[in-house]
């Protein structure tokens, strides 16, 4: 039988330095790329039998090192794992070094640390806080998006029986799990992508945005509606006046509001869930929602008490109102910008007041104006026989 001669995947070249001695490196291709891995061997001039035998065992080891990396190459092409220390890391410590290495200028920073800390919570649920990434398989996969869709919210004042995970939160922490395992290879820390093994149906799906919102009537009819908690009431309605998340009503405070020499009057404030600066004008039907005013360092609503506990005090003013929707803090948000589109704010206008990144998240409400009006439309009876 003819012997077949391979070509080497991996090259042990050297590099002429200034002072005469040459400089050993990898020369190799790495997904269609080429590149070079500098050994800091260094092949030195030979002038005496000193640096001759020096020069022996310099290349013995740059070529150990071409051997084992060659081994490696095609352990990675072919899907093996190899055996290195890397992969028996903790996981749970590498969300923690991500996270502690995220430039805090990334965009939407704030949501960002608060679904790793979200999904390093799940994790932990499901699993522990031990696993590696070699205990990271297909079947630990499959396990953990079984995980998601019973998992309670990872709240304090959940208790057994609480609410379940959104199906879009657990596309997300799926997605951020994803996103980590394909950094974790870049890196070298596996093979090979478990995620890769997995079919379209074995992974959480993105759900379809749905938008609950509230029509003009149903706020007049919540505004005069009696509620326990004052401060709850009057968040809730100036949210529906202005659009701010949840956690950005918490965060308000007095000084958060400017007022110009036309009276005017504006918030400026940080995003919880994004970092990002927002100016919003505030109408005056909305300044009718604050209570008197303290000091400008004092939190407007006050400490609102966590959102379970609001979402079970508003469900029961919804019913006292009449109201069948299912009543939370973001739909206050969706109403705000609904109401907007439905009275003639543009599109882009809106966007910028939610404090959106990327228009096309605000397109969702302009779907549903649309929707709206068809069913106006379609809704006018037939004028022939």
């Amino acid at each position: 039988m003819k012997q077949i001669k391979a070509k080497e995947p991996i090259r042990l070249r050297a590099k002429k330095l200034s002072n005469g001695n040459q400089s050993l490196y990898l020369d190799f291709y790495k997904d269609g790329k080429r590149e070079y891995e500098f050994l800091k061997l260094y092949v030195v001039q030979e002038r005496s039998k000193e640096d001759k035998d020096k020069n022996v065992q310099t290349l013995k080891l740059a070529n150990a090192i071409k051997a084992k990396k060659i081994v490696e190459l095609q352990n990675n092409e072919h899907g093996f794992k190899t055996n290195s220390v890397k992969s028996k890391a903790n996981f749970i410590t590498y969300i923690d070094s991500f996270v502690e290495g995220l430039p805090k200028d990334t965009k939407g920073y704030n949501g960002y640390i608060c679904t790793m800390q979200g999904l390093k919570y799940h994790l932990t649920k499901y699993k522990g806080e031990n696993f590696t990434f070699k205990d990271v398989d297909r079947k630990f996969l499959l396990g953990f998006s079984e995980y998601l869709k019973t998992a309670k919210v990872s709240t304090r004042a959940v208790k057994e029986g609480g609410r379940t995970l959104a199906q879009c939160t657990q596309w997300n922490y799926f997605n951020k799990f994803s996103l980590l395992l394909s950094k974790a290879k870049r890196e070298g820390v596996i093979a090979n992508n478990p995620i890769s093994e997995l079919e379209t149906g074995d992974r959480p799906q993105r759900a379809e945005p749905r938008r609950t919102y509230l029509i003009l009537d149903e706020v007049k009819k919540l505004a005069s509606t009696n509620f326990r908690r004052d401060d709850i009431k009057r968040a809730f309605l100036f949210s529906c006046l202005c659009g701010l998340r949840i956690s950005d009503v918490r965060s308000l405070k007095w000084c958060n509001i400017q007022q110009d020499s036309k009276e005017n009057v504006r918030l400026e404030l940080i995003q919880q869930k994004t970092g990002g600066l927002l100016y919003l004008p505030i109408s005056p039907e909305a300044m009718k929602q604050l209570p008197e005013k303290s000091d400008n360092s004092e939190l407007i609503f006050g400490r609102l008490p966590d959102n379970s506990y609001i979402d079970k005090l508003l469900k029961i003013w919804a019913k006292d109102a009449g109201i069948t929707k299912n009543l939370t803090f973001h739909v206050a948000r969706h109403t705000f910008a609904t109401l907007g589109l439905t009275y003639g704010a543009e599109l882009y206008t809106v966007s910028k007041l939610l404090g959106h990144s990327d228009i096309k998240i605000t397109q969702i409400y302009a779907d549903v104006i649309n929707e709206k009006r068809r069913d106006a439309v379609n809704a006018i009876p037939s004028i022939t026989e």
